[in-house]
């Protein structure tokens, strides 16, 4: 399967630089359980939408 090399950006991503992008997404893989789930409960959900064009 080939690499994905556009990101999909989110309400709360659109603003992000991609190097900012990187580093959050790296950040959230090194995360325990317990800090993740914390994460996530920070997030308002209602700014989580796609934003722009959507693709599969």
């Amino acid at each position: 399967m080939a690499e994905q090399t556009k990101d999909i950006l989110s309400e709360h991503t659109k603003d992000m630089t991609p190097e900012q992008r990187a580093e959050l997404q790296e950040k959230v893989g090194s995360m325990t359980e317990e800090e993740l789930k914390e994460f996530r409960n920070g997030l308002d959900p209602d700014n989580m939408g796609f934003f722009g064009e959507e693709s599969v």
